[in-house]
């Protein structure tokens, strides 16, 4: 369509019909001039017109309409482009293809696709129903080694959101031999290696944490360190890594206690017990302590040993009531007889 302007020179407007066969025009021309794969490449570069290479792309399939290569590069475009349908459409048959490349390289781009449909879905059976699918497209891309190790990250956060724990086992530990100090990836290879039962991978992530967090979880990791050597019945290391720990805290000493104690080791625990009570400032805690020492001989029927503490501690305890109680006792309970006549007769003097 034409017009006359003011200074009677002729200026043309194009219609959009005009437009559209201008373009199959080029795009027939561009077929039979340009190789294919340099037109695959034009189509690629486009960063910012991605209606015009779908069109591009939909001319060049009406020619060679079994060239898989190019309904990828159309399912990818239309995916970029927010078709999410017709990119479906193409994908769900690409998937099936017997080219390797082209099958893998379908199977990515409908992960993707899975993963923004799973976004966008309003209800939970339509997001749970999205889950399982792309839990099923991430096993074929993990088994068939679609994934890149250039993006470990990414897969390794993949194989957690779809809850895959065998690729997540495989891409942590990876990401541990790159940098085997890093507390959080320690902290996720001991759950891991727990929930596996991989307990000496597990004991391997506690010993690192042991080293390298010195946050307030260190005692945690400390505790479950041992606690995964009982299980172990590694006895020597349990006991080995109590002792390194007591020396700094006295919580530690507590457990190294109990820890004699089930070893049927009374006397070792009746000497912690008795260290705790020398060291405790505050008096009911170093009473406490003291009693426990003096029972702990008493559990292991070393009942000399029981009535000999008492009168060691004799002196210290005789103004306190409850500690006479308590000595008096044990001296009956261990037979000594003696001893508790003349703590009776010493009590009675001093109550005169």
């Amino acid at each position: 369509m034409s017009f006359a302007n003011n200074h009677h020179e002729k200026s043309y407007v194009i219609t959009y019909k005009e437009l559209i066969f201008t373009f199959f025009v080029f795009a027939a021309i561009l077929f039979v001039l340009y190789p294919k794969d340099l037109l695959k490449g034009q189509i690629m570069s486009q960063k910012s017109s991605y209606d015009l290479s779908m069109l591009y792309l939909k001319n060049l399939i009406e020619h060679s309409p079994d060239d898989e290569e190019l309904q990828l590069i159309l399912a990818e475009q239309s995916l970029r482009s927010g078709n999410r349908a017709l990119s479906l459409k193409l994908l769900h048959s690409l998937i099936q293809s017997d080219d390797t490349w082209v099958r893998q390289r379908a199977t990515l781009l409908k992960y993707e696709l899975e993963k923004v449909e799973y976004y966008s879905a309003e209800t939970k059976k339509e997001k749970a129903q999205k889950k399982r699918e792309l839990r099923r497209l991430f096993i074929m891309i993990y088994t068939s080694k679609m994934y890149s190790l250039e993006a470990l990250d990414k897969w390794y956060n993949e194989s957690i959101f779809v809850n895959y724990r065998l690729a997540r086992h495989y891409f942590l530990n990876l990401k541990l031999k790159k940098d085997p100090t890093n507390v959080a990836l320690l902290e996720s290879d001991y759950y891991l290696e727990s929930e596996l039962g991989h307990y000496d991978a597990a004991l391997e992530s506690l010993i690192g944490l042991r080293k390298y967090d010195y946050s307030s979880k260190r005692d945690k990791w400390v505790m479950a360190e041992y606690y995964t050597y009982i299980n172990k019945k590694a006895y020597v290391d349990a006991e080995k890594l109590l002792l390194e720990f007591a020396q700094k805290d006295d919580k530690y000493k507590k457990t190294l206690a109990s820890f004699y104690i089930m070893r049927r080791d009374y006397k070792r625990a009746s000497l912690v017990y008795e260290g705790l009570s020398k060291s405790s400032k505050d008096y009911k805690q170093k009473r406490k302590f003291f009693f426990k020492a003096v029972k702990t001989l008493q559990a292991g029927n070393l009942l000399h040993d029981a009535s000999q503490k008492v009168k060691e501690y004799e002196e210290e305890y005789i103004d306190d009531t409850t500690a006479r109680n308590f000595m008096l006792k044990t001296y009956m309970a261990t037979g000594r007889l003696d001893y508790a006549s003349n703590l009776s007769k010493r009590i009675l003097r001093e109550s005169l």
